[in-house]
């Protein structure tokens, strides 16, 4: 038995699904343009930002994000999870550690609560003023800029 040739299924570009094909770009219409209300911020020096994937063995490869905090190889660090997020900061007796190629390696115990898998992004932000650093997981940033955006008519807020 012998079955015809299949044509692609494609979502249309509505967005409502359907599995058409693509429409002519006439029948949709397009966001409008995000509207600018205030002069976006001077960068602040005092952050330094990594966006890395966790390894197999629990490595976060950010070289220049732990060169910027001066931690040293064996570093212990500890910190809380708190939805998708941890601030890690130097304590003796920390489960996590800067390993000696100067990695952050993450306990089991830390990756469960933030839900991390091996291949998953995180985004590093060193705080140099504090000696601090936050991991945020993927689903924190998308929480984090899902519920703004979302509810913002196009406009950025004064700041």
């Amino acid at each position: 038995m012998s079955a015809g040739p299949m044509s692609p299924s494609l979502p249309d570009a509505t967005g409502r699904g359907g599995g058409t094909y693509l429409r002519d770009a006439e029948t949709v219409a397009a966001l409008p343009p995000a509207a600018v209300t205030a002069p976006c911020p001077v960068r602040d020096s005092r952050w330094v930002y990594g966006l890395r994937r966790v390894d197999c063995n629990g490595r976060v490869i950010d070289k220049k994000v732990i060169a910027a905090l001066d931690w040293i190889s064996g570093a212990r660090l500890e910190g809380s999870a708190v939805e998708g997020s941890v601030r890690l900061a130097l304590d003796a007796e920390g489960r996590n550690r800067v390993t000696r190629h100067g990695d952050r390696w993450l306990s089991a115990r830390l990756r469960r609560r933030l839900r991390l898998d091996a291949g998953d992004q995180v985004l590093s932000v060193a705080d140099t003023t504090n000696a601090t650093l936050c991991l945020f997981t993927i689903g924190a940033l998308d929480r984090l800029m899902g519920a703004p955006l979302d509810n913002s008519d196009n406009e950025v807020a004064p700041s």
